[in-house]
């Protein structure tokens, strides 16, 4: 079995090949698959490098990646799953990298014949894998993902996610700070929304912080998010120009991350987009914890939790609390609390 590997990593390095890389799991997930992209292009620069992963994902790989697959995992049915058969079968892929472990997506990759298919031996999807690699489970996503890759070669790489900036992108940022009166790191960007409630710190909380925020440090706070998050974030800022949410795109929220003084979200995508724009950041846990991995090894980035024996309840979140909607995970974390843990930063 290790031969077969050290013969595949011998002809992809010397006669290039074509490569698959899939992710269909969540946005954040899909952040944190570009450390895996940028392993591989450094270590098989000939290779054609294809990816699928949600559509919402497709520009966070932009300049990584030779063509990208999408597939709307919500809304695909069983036939569109068939066509994605049909078409990655087509594509003649002499590999497969599966980041996410559903058997869905192992399946997917059996049933497309690739020949050398890696994964996890963790989830429905190692069942369908030709080689199956160890799940280390309290290591950081951006660099448990690179150990798909080290199963074809060694690799010397961080880990730390990183989202490709084009020119248009820095442009639209230096527009909208030019409108609004503001230079670099002279602002706060927060991300307050959250899919799951037991993510979500509490919204007034927010707004306590930001109002703490100008009036005492002359701090303006700008928000993002998306379209749906709009009616959310209006209660933050001084007025509707600083609420930025559904104005930007994936991209150009990471470039204005890179602006801020710094960054606080909650344990969501956002937080993983300010990982990748090298941002300083506050993340704070409600119902999950850094253990699970998706805490940034950076000095950059600081965890706000209590511990309760409650928590960690989940390891995605929750949209109700399991100890009836009390929420002490986060309705405990007062906003005195971010000025004082950020204080050295404000």
């Amino acid at each position: 079995m290790k031969d077969d590997l050290k013969a595949i990593a011998l002809k992809l390095q010397s006669e290039g090949g074509r490569a698959l890389v899939v992710q269909t799991a969540f946005l954040g997930d899909v952040v944190l698959l570009t450390p895996l992209l940028r392993a591989l292009r450094r270590a098989f620069p000939k290779v054609y490098l294809t990816t699928l992963t949600l559509p919402v994902g497709m520009p966070l790989i932009e300049g990584w990646v030779d063509e990208s697959l999408t597939i709307d995992k919500s809304k695909a049915a069983t036939e569109e799953w068939s066509t994605m058969g049909q078409i990655i079968k087509a594509g003649q892929f002499d590999i497969a990298l599966a980041s996410h472990r559903s058997w869905r997506t192992g399946h997917l990759l059996r049933q497309a014949g690739i020949p050398f298919r890696i994964g996890f031996r963790r989830g429905g999807g190692q069942f369908f894998h030709t080689h199956k690699v160890d799940y280390p489970y309290w290591t950081y996503e951006g660099r448990r993902n690179l150990e798909l890759l080290r199963a074809l070669v060694d690799i010397n790489d961080t880990g730390l996610p990183e989202i490709k900036s084009f020119m248009e992108d820095k442009d639209h940022i230096d527009n909208i700070l030019a409108k609004l009166d503001l230079i670099e790191h002279s602002f706060i960007v927060c991300a307050p929304a959250s899919v799951w409630k037991t993510k979500a710190w509490p919204l007034e909380y927010y707004s306590e912080l930001a109002l703490t925020l100008w009036n005492e440090y002359r701090l303006p706070v700008l928000t993002v998010g998306g379209s749906q998050d709009r009616p959310l974030c209006s209660t933050l800022v001084m007025n509707d120009d600083f609420n930025l949410a559904g104005r930007l795109t994936l991209r150009q929220s990471t470039e204005l991350m890179a602006r801020s003084k710094f960054v606080i979200s909650g344990d969501t995508a956002p937080a993983h987009l300010a990982t990748a724009a090298g941002a300083r950041q506050l993340i704070i846990y409600g119902s999950t914890t850094p253990r699970f991995g998706f805490f940034p090894p950076t000095p950059s980035a600081r965890a706000l939790g209590r511990e309760l024996w409650c928590r960690p309840c989940t390891d995605h979140g929750r949209n109700i609390c399991p100890l009836g909607n009390r929420m002490m995970c986060l309705k405990d974390l007062k906003p005195k609390m971010i000025v004082q843990i950020t204080q050295d930063w404000i």
